[in-house]
């Protein structure tokens, strides 16, 4: 450390913890204190007398020397005062990270003066940062804040078509469930994988790719891709995930394309993603292009669920019952709980307008409870009259099914009632049983074991096989209105309920045929070996009031004119 000029400075700047030189006006070093020994390797007497270039990576140097001569020719300084973020050159060939303050003197002659603090905690952090502001840190894919950036900017630029799909992993809640927090995120990382091959067989490198919810990806595809069929060809990718117990995962996905379907960035995503929840609404497993119309058709269910919450809300629902009769002597045996809605305005409104709309919604439990309390005071009621115990069947929404405390609410509703739960049949359909898992099973369990009955509703009609009858706790078949309607006619239709009548008899089951509406069908079935029915012969769904007065009949029972509303 040596010269006048700096002299004054040397205990300062070697006592310093930061990194400081100090050069004259030509550049050359004169202090070079410990902190910048430690830092960048060389020694005060490696440096001293030489030019700051050899600090200064090769890519920067030309840029540096042009600074310090404008300088030293009396120009306008540029970076004096300000930190400046650069790399700069140990004496190993590494590059460091280094925040640098310029400063300029003059005692006589110009001097420069250098602080030079080491950034490389502070860049780490600011990777980090960057991190989990732009990537998902499960998969690493860009999250959705960051896709949508990398979306705005393509349809941005010149690009003639592009296409978005969003792909949700169908019920990943009950994967969850089913094998656990750790295998599920590993799940999620597969599909990340899956991804970014289809990225490359699409040859598309650079499409933008992303995780944008909890089981939830997207991918743009643009340029010279074959767009047709993508979602196809993402859902066969995506078909190779399995979980450890062997069971694949099915994914619902959303394609929209780029103009047709959005010219906005948020546009074309929001339409994939509503073309991706009509995938799941129609079952999953597949994949749906984005329809203009369907948005009407969305829009209006949303106007019905708000109609049917107020309707709800002023006790416009109300129970209808059927009567069930023993076919041999046509004596009331049961009624079936039937929803309808009583407008104020359009009078009574059937199931058939409005049921879709409340099975897809919260109000299905609500309503759900409602309808198993009500049958449940009528059976009783209807158990006083008729002096013999009276069944009520009830058909169960999925919800209600699925809902975990389900077996609670029914034994509440039969106690509050005063009801033997023999006198209740819950009735499940086919759909809701063949996607069913163990919780579910379990609960319809804990509802045949006090007694309950319970009823596969439609039977026949689907696909569900004959191991569904030995996995559930089934204790009746109901033999669906398709196979009655002709089976004094068609030959196929009568061997249909032959097979079922033999199915109950083997099983232990009670068979009981619907849509009964002729005396002819009526005799066929008894002779057949039917022993219930119900239909329009017997009885149209009624309110209450109706089956109380059939029932304290002197004979207890109806004939095709008891209950025609």
């Amino acid at each position: 450390m040596q010269n006048s000029g700096p002299s004054m400075l040397a205990g300062l700047v070697s006592a310093s913890s930061d990194a400081m030189l100090v050069t004259d006006f030509r550049g050359r070093i004169l202090l070079w204190n410990p902190a910048a020994e430690k830092l960048l390797g060389y020694s005060a007497e490696q440096v001293l007398g030489r030019t700051m270039d050899f600090i200064v990576p090769d890519a920067m140097r030309g840029e540096h020397t042009a600074g310090m001569s404008r300088l030293r020719e009396g120009g306008a300084p540029r970076l004096i005062g300000k930190p400046v973020e650069v790399p700069a050159l140990r004496s190993d060939g590494t590059t460091v990270p280094i925040e640098m303050c310029l400063s300029t003197w003059r005692d006589g002659e110009m001097y420069f003066g250098a602080v030079i603090r080491e950034i490389s905690a502070r860049k780490e952090n600011d990777a980090l940062l960057h991190s989990l502001a732009h990537y998902d840190q499960l998969t690493m894919l860009p999250n959705r804040n960051r896709f949508v950036a990398s979306l705005v900017e393509l349809v941005s630029g010149d690009i003639s078509a592009a296409t978005v799909l969003i792909a949700n992993f169908d019920r990943f809640a009950d994967v969850n469930d089913r094998l656990g927090d750790v295998e599920a995120d590993d799940l999620l990382r597969e599909a990340a994988l899956c991804l970014k091959r289809f990225v490359r067989r699409e040859r598309l490198r650079d499409a933008p790719v992303g995780r944008i919810g909890s089981n939830e990806f997207a991918v743009c595809l643009s340029g010279s891709s074959d767009l047709a069929g993508a979602g196809e060809r993402l859902k066969e990718e995506l078909a190779a995930i399995k979980g450890s117990d062997g069971r694949q995962l099915t994914v619902s996905i959303g394609v929209a394309n780029w103009p047709g379907h959005g010219t906005t960035a948020g546009k074309l995503l929001a339409n994939a993603d509503f073309a991706m929840r009509r995938a799941k609404i129609e079952g999953g497993d597949r994949w749906r292009l984005f329809q203009p119309h369907q948005r009407e058709v969305v829009r209006a269910k949303r106007d019905l669920e708000q109609t049917l919450l107020a309707a709800w809300e002023t006790g416009q629902f109300e129970v209808h019952y059927q009567p069930q009769v023993r076919l041999s002597d046509r004596a009331i045996i049961g009624a079936e709980a039937l929803l309808r809605w009583r407008s104020p305005t359009q009078g009574l409104i059937l199931p058939g307008l409005f049921m879709h709309a409340m099975q897809a919604s919260e109000l299905a439990l609500l309503v759900g409870d409602f309808v198993v309390e009500d049958a449940c005071r009528q059976a009783a009621a209807w158990r006083d009259i008729a002096g013999r115990p009276i069944r009520v069947a009830v058909n169960l929404f999925e919800k209600q099914f699925l809902r975990p405390d389900m077996p609670e609410r029914v034994e509440r509703a039969l106690a509050t009632a005063g009801l033997e739960p023999e006198s209740l049949e819950v009735e499940i359909i086919e759909t809701v049983i063949t996607g069913s898992d163990e919780a579910s099973i379990r609960r319809v369990k804990r509802l045949r074991d006090i007694g309950v009955g319970i009823a596969f509703d439609d039977y026949g009609t689907g696909y569900a096989s004959l191991g569904l009858l030995k996995r559930y706790p089934i204790t009746t078949l109901k033999i669906d209105r398709a196979f009655v309607q002709e089976v004094n006619r068609d030959r196929n239709d009568r061997t249909i309920v032959e097979l079922v009548l033999t199915l109950g008899t083997r099983f232990g089951f009670n068979v009981i045929a619907e849509g009964v509406e002729t005396q002819d069908q009526a005799e066929i079935l008894n002779a057949l070996g039917c022993p219930e029915a119900q239909g329009y012969l017997f009885g149209r769904p009624a309110p209450a009031e109706a089956l109380s007065a059939a029932l304290s009949a002197p004979e207890q029972k109806t004939t095709s004119r008891a209950l025609v509303a």
